[in-house]
Order: structure tokens, then sequence, then C-alpha cells
């Protein structure tokens, strides 16, 4: 053997052990992570802590806050009539997501039941409570920021008015206030990752999920089943729902593009849209009789908009919609297993504008039924994007089966794990290429000679993500290959 051969093949040699080293490091560091105890902490920006700085005229002031959010109830109550009474809480939260928030203004719902909210101002006045923040300053006097993964602390003062005609001696007074922060973000397109973002959180943290779940649940009115699978905070929402999606979202429906503040509106249906009832989860409501009606394989739907729902300035008159469908597997019990994820694109439609119940009036909703797809066409990998006609339906988009699709499926398993089975392949991204090969095992099955044959009926929409993950890992490892050819020629 020449001594050019010696040399090149210890170089090869080296470069193996470091891919295998690297390869190592990485599997360790996942046993690792996965050794600990999970801590559910979700994305999202929320309160960590309220601490009472003063307070006078007052018997008692207490504030509390929900978990993970950024509402505030506080309790006042006033020590004499015809005498004001104020206190100041020190509220600190944290960041816990990799965008920057801005404090927004204070969102208080006249409506709700049991709270004084109607009596709310800015400034007090003898007959109101008043809210005001001191939020630190930054060099230009302007609010400061709160980056990523990071906390901050703000001062708010309530101030209850003196007349006891309006505020009687000895009674409560409680308040229940979102504290809201926008995201900054410099497109729209980044504003709805982030909502998305915020939405799958919600769905893959128990507690969170839990809420949403219940709140669909108790909506039924025993009469109108569709009623029960739907909240939002759109135009004209029952106080209860907005206030539950405000809540659930932590203010993140508060959004600041390129410097313009825009509030999302959102709407989150369940419902089985892919005719599927092995994916999604199952509810069951109450008839008016008090028999039990169960709906299974229901997806989570969000429909998203940051603009108003009726725009004079879009050709169409109406804002554009975004419509993203979530799943989840289950086993052959039918349990639930893994987290919950998106399936297909974030679509883009229009919906006609109907009452938050089906209502002809109405300051706006939309439903399902009525929404209907623009004329897009997406991209899924790299050899692959597929069209969408305008007016296709969102149940259209989430039942139909590609052929195209399904081959470019196909090709990508076959790559994936002629990679896998080659012992020259090692280190960087192989990890990838074989969680997402597995990963997409729900959706092919192995034939006599252990190569993987593809589902003839998945649909488009649920073999999304595993193509976007399969293309992405196996181009990913090319690319190492690549770069460590060329250390070599």
């Amino acid at each position: 053997m020449t001594k050019r051969m010696c040399a090149l093949l210890c170089a090869m040699l080296s470069l193996m052990v470091v891919f295998l080293s690297a390869g190592y490091a990485s599997l360790t560091d996942n046993f690792a992570l996965r050794g600990h105890a999970k801590i559910e902490v979700p994305s999202g920006l929320f309160i960590t802590n309220i601490e009472r700085v003063s307070y006078s005229g007052l018997r008692t002031a207490e504030a509390t806050f929900e978990p993970y959010s950024t509402t505030v109830t506080c309790s006042l109550r006033k020590s004499s009539n015809n005498t004001a009474g104020s206190v100041t809480f020190r509220i600190t939260v944290f960041n816990n997501t990799d965008r920057v928030y801005a404090f927004r203004k204070l969102y208080y719902q006249t409506d709700v039941d049991g709270y004084a909210n109607d009596k709310i101002r800015t400034t007090s006045g003898n007959r109101y409570i008043g809210v005001s923040v001191i939020f630190p300053q930054d060099e230009n006097g302007k609010n400061k920021t709160i980056g990523i993964k990071e906390e901050l602390t703000f001062e708010v003062i309530y101030t209850i008015g003196s007349s006891s005609s309006t505020f009687p001696s000895r009674n409560t007074y409680q308040t229940l206030i979102n504290y809201q922060f926008g995201i900054n973000v410099d497109s729209e397109e980044e504003a709805v990752e982030a909502v998305h973002e915020k939405f799958l959180n919600i769905l893959n943290t128990s507690s969170t999920y839990g809420t949403l779940v219940d709140v669909l649940d108790n909506k039924y009115d025993g009469y109108n089943e569709w009623t029960s699978n739907y909240v939002g905070n759109v135009g004209n929402a029952t106080s209860d729902d907005a206030l539950t999606v405000n809540t659930l979202f932590a203010g993140q429906l508060e959004l600041i593009i390129n410097g313009e503040t825009r509030p999302a509106t959102v709407l989150i249906k369940h419902e089985n849209l892919d005719n599927n009832e092995n994916t999604g989860d199952n509810y069951t409501a109450r008839a008016n009789t008090g028999s039990a009606i169960t709906r299974n394989g229901c997806e989570m739907t969000l429909y998203l908009t940051t603009h108003s729902l009726e725009r004079a300035d879009s050709a169409d008159g109406y804002a554009p919609v975004y419509v993203t469908v979530f799943t989840r597997d289950k086993d052959a019990e039918g349990n639930n297993v893994g987290e919950w994820y998106k399936i297909g694109d974030i679509y883009e439609g229009r919906a006609n504008i109907v009452g938050y119940k089906g209502e002809a009036d109405g300051e706006g909703s939309f439903v399902t039924d009525n929404w209907v797809a623009y004329d897009r066409t997406y991209t899924v990998s790299e050899r692959y994007s597929y069209h969408v006609p305008a007016g296709t339906t969102i149940k259209a988009l989430a039942q139909v089966v590609d052929d195209e699709m399904i081959a470019e499926f196909g090709r990508l398993l076959t790559e994936a794990k002629a990679i896998i089975d080659d012992v020259r392949y090692a280190g960087t991204g192989i990890d990838e290429v074989e969680d997402a090969f597995w990963d997409a095992y729900r959706h092919f099955s192995l034939d006599e000679n252990n190569n993987p044959v593809p589902d003839p009926n998945v649909t488009r929409a649920q073999l999304c993500p595993d193509v976007r993950a399969l293309d992405a890992a196996i181009r990913t490892v090319k690319e190492k290959i690549e770069e460590a050819t060329a250390l070599f020629s």
C-alpha cells in the first residue's frame, strides 16, 4: 500500500471517529435530558410574582394571578365611607419565548359577572377604580421591552374613589385585568408563526389543554351541538369565551408588527376534519336529556387573522384568515400517544362574516363551514409542492389523498433508509435522519425485504410534517458528506 493511500485511509478513519463521537455525544445528551423529570413550563410571557408595596385608606388589598398568564384578580375593601384608598403592587413577568415583547395595554371586560370592571378607569375619580401602570423606561423615554428569556418588574397602582354611593363601606370590590404584552415582529408572517407556536404549546401543556377542553365541553347547551366545539375572541364573542382565549394565550394575541399595533383574532374549533377516528382526540357533551354525545378523532383547528374581519381595502372586502389543523396520534387501543402536531400547511383564505352563534348580524365570526382557501401554491420539500385552488374548504384540504405526495414520501423513505443502513454514514445528522424515519412509521410499513412501503390511503395533510422532516434531515446529511469530501479533494 502506498504512503499516499495509507495517509488517505488514516484521514478517513479519523474523520469517521469524529463523526461517530459527535453522534454519540448527541445521543448521550438526549438520554441525559430524557433521564430527568419533565417540568411543564409553557412557552409565553407570564407573571411570576406579585408583591404589595404599600396601601392606604383600604382595609384589605390583595392581588393574585392565574398561573402562566398575565391575568390578575385584585380585591379591594375600603376602610370607611367617603374615603379614597390606593394600593401599589410590584409585578414581575418572565418572557419564556424566543421573541421580544413590549407592554401594550390593560384589558378588562365590563360585563364579567362578579367583578367591578365596569368601574375601572385609567384615572379613578371619586366614582371609579383607577388602574395605572408605571413601566421602567429606556434611554429614549419609552417603555422597556422584555427580552428573550428575561424578566422585568413594573408597578401598578389601584386607586378606589371616595364616593359612598358607588362604593358602600365594608364591601369588597374585585377587578379582573389582563396585562397585555405584544410580540415585536417585522412581518405578518412572523406574527402568524408566533401565534401558532403559542397555540401548539397550549395543546401540549396538560394544564392549558385541560382548560381549553373543559371550556369546549361545558359550552354545549343540550340543543345545538355545534356550539360546544368552538371558542374564540372574535367579534361579539361571549365574555367568558374571550377571557378564556386571552388568558390561554397570555397576552400573545396583542401584536406589534413592524411598529404597528394589531390584535390577533382567533377561533379554535374542535371537530373530526380528516374523517379519521384514529387521530386527534375525543370529546363528550351532554344532551338536554342528560344522555352523552361523543365525537371521536377530533382535530383542533386554529383560525387566525391579524386584520379587522371586514376589510374595505382588500380585493374582496374580507380579511385574510389563516387556518391550521393540529392533531395527535392514537395507539391500537385508541389511547392518545405523543404530542399534538401541525398537519398540512398554514392555509390562507377568507370567511364570510356571521354572528358568533350563527346569527346573521353581529360584529363577526367565522366557522369551518364558510371558510374557503385563496389560490395558493405550498412548497413541502425540495422536489414537491402542491396547488390549492380558490374556494377549497378546510375539510377538503384535510382529507385529500395525493398520489404524487405519497410517491415523494416513498422516495424520501428509501433514501433515508439507505443512509441509515450504510455504515459509511456516521456522526452529525444521522440521528435526525433516524428520528424522522421512525417518526414517519405511522404512515408506512416494512415489507418482507425490510423496505418501506407507504400507506396508499394516507392524506396529504398527514404526510406534510413527515415529508418536511425527512427532506430536511436528508439534506443536512448530504451537506455534511459534501463538506467531508471537500477536505480530501
